[in-house]
């Protein structure tokens, strides 16, 4: 690596531990304060991210005027920060199992798919506080595993790494050779492995209808739970009133299609409109900023910048 790149990537890693140690000392309250304003202003200063947020949201909710997209848009980016600096200052949160709930009934499905014995694949997206619902999860003694993708900088993906774990989660990171082994193992051993599809990543996938427009989306959820045997479920969390969060985990059913390319799409169907739903009942609290519709089937023209 060269010198200047190297530079750059540490002043980069230190600046992040600088800013988590401010959070951290600042407490629970005014650290989310913080996150609020810091996205407030990353509304303000990332034009390009706030475009795209915008166009996504004009594509989702042509139902909406310029000006309710404009705020819905802002509020995306303070949830984000607000969020965020949750997770950094986990450790000064009130009692998790509190502050994000699981109740009953999601208990209830998720013990029954464990107890088929051949492991859940947990299908979530990238809503609410994802990473304080996993870590609630496992905190409540499940056994919780997740994909990453592996920073630039192996400094950052040591820190998601140790936070993860210190949380209870495990992390299968991609471009390890291992990966589909690692994921089959998982699963055989009767523990939960959890998949975030609402992004448009590099990986083995299919177009399927999301808020009306062919989104590319991974497969591999379908795929493997199909191969296993393992039961799967859907689950979300969103921001409860007054504050905190609620978790809701549904069990899902296949396809009984009998045309195996026919019954995948239907799956990833079924499940993009799930993530679709809980999205349009709290659009402030998914990631708009995302290029979700950045990958176009064949012959049709990219969404641009």
């Amino acid at each position: 690596m060269r010198v200047g790149k190297w530079l750059k990537n540490t002043l980069i890693y230190l600046g992040i531990r600088l800013l988590l140690g401010l959070v951290r000392l600042l407490g629970w309250e005014r650290s989310r304060r913080l996150g609020r304003w810091l996205g407030r202003r990353a509304w303000q200063l990332a034009g390009k991210e706030r475009r795209v947020c915008l166009r996504q949201l004009a594509w989702a909710f042509p139902e909406m005027n310029e000006e309710q997209r404009r705020q819905l848009s802002r509020r995306v980016f303070e949830h984000l920060g607000q969020a965020a600096a949750e997770v950094a200052n986990v450790r000064r949160a009130p009692e998790l199992s509190e502050w994000v709930e699981v109740g009953p009934d999601s208990r209830r499905v998720l013990d029954e798919a464990l107890a088929r014995g051949r492991g859940v694949v947990f299908v979530t997206a990238h809503c609410g506080n994802w990473e304080l619902m996993a870590r609630t999860l496992a905190r409540l003694g499940y056994p919780i595993n997740t994909i990453g993708r592996a920073s630039y900088d192996p400094r950052l993906t040591r820190l998601i790494d140790d936070f993860r774990r210190q949380g209870g989660v495990h992390t299968l990171w991609r471009g390890d050779p291992e990966l589909g082994h690692r994921l089959v193992e998982v699963l055989r051993r009767g523990e939960i492995m959890g998949f975030l599809i609402d992004q448009d990543t590099r990986v083995p996938g299919e177009f399927v209808p999301f808020f009306g427009k062919p989104a590319h989306t991974p497969s591999a959820p379908v795929t493997l739970a199909r191969k296993t045997g393992a039961a799967v479920v859907v689950g979300f969390n969103h921001r409860r009133r007054p504050d905190g969060y609620a978790v809701k985990i549904s069990s899902f059913q296949f396809s009984r299609e009998s045309d195996e390319k026919r019954a995948l799409l239907e799956d990833l169907a079924g499940l993009s409109r799930l993530i679709e739903e809980h999205i349009t009942a709290h659009p402030e609290e998914w990631v708009w900023m995302h290029r979700r519709w950045r990958t176009r089937p064949p012959g049709e023209a990219g969404e641009g910048r």
